[in-house]
């Protein structure tokens, strides 16, 4: 479950008591800004049984004094799932290969396609990146502004 609209001052431990009354907790996390440790504002909760779930959301909650919002959560991955990237402003030598070289440092390629003009045949200066996991997304877009291939910086995009 995601748990929005939480208190600044509620924990871990005040989340899983209010929500035990609905079956057994499995796992809670409040979210917490990594450089002052605050709440968020929202966590996660998940419970053994997925009828819990169903019964937990058929109520208002309030905890901590605040009403919360508590809605299914989509698991991550599922969100996710996109595997490829749109690379600008790459050097017009730069071939295929070489480009899924490059990228191939971040985790498996499974596409390099680098965008050429069909009239020309010159390099278009783009193309797109695949990787067989989608977190070497994550890995290559957390990189955004400190890109640099070929002497170039290069702009990165889903």
């Amino acid at each position: 479950i995601f748990i929005g609209g939480l208190s600044w001052e509620t924990t871990e431990a005040s989340l899983r008591k209010h929500f035990s009354a609905w079956g057994d907790v499995k796992d809670v996390i409040v979210m917490r800004d990594p450089t002052t440790g605050r709440s968020r504002g929202f966590g996660f909760l998940s419970f053994s049984d997925s009828n819990s779930v169903d019964e937990a959301l058929k109520v208002v909650h309030v905890v901590d004094g605040k009403t919360v919002d508590p809605k299914k959560a989509v698991p991550r991955p599922a969100l996710e799932m996109n595997n490829k990237i749109f690379v600008g402003g790459v050097h017009h030598e730069v071939t295929e290969e070489e480009f899924g070289q490059y990228f191939g440092q971040f985790g498996t390629v499974t596409e390099a396609t680098l965008m050429f003009d069909r009239d020309t045949g010159r390099a278009r200066g783009f193309g797109f990146i695949a990787f067989e996991d989608p977190l070497n997304v994550d890995r290559v877009l957390q990189r955004q502004g400190y890109l640099e291939f070929r002497g170039k910086p290069v702009s990165l995009a889903f």
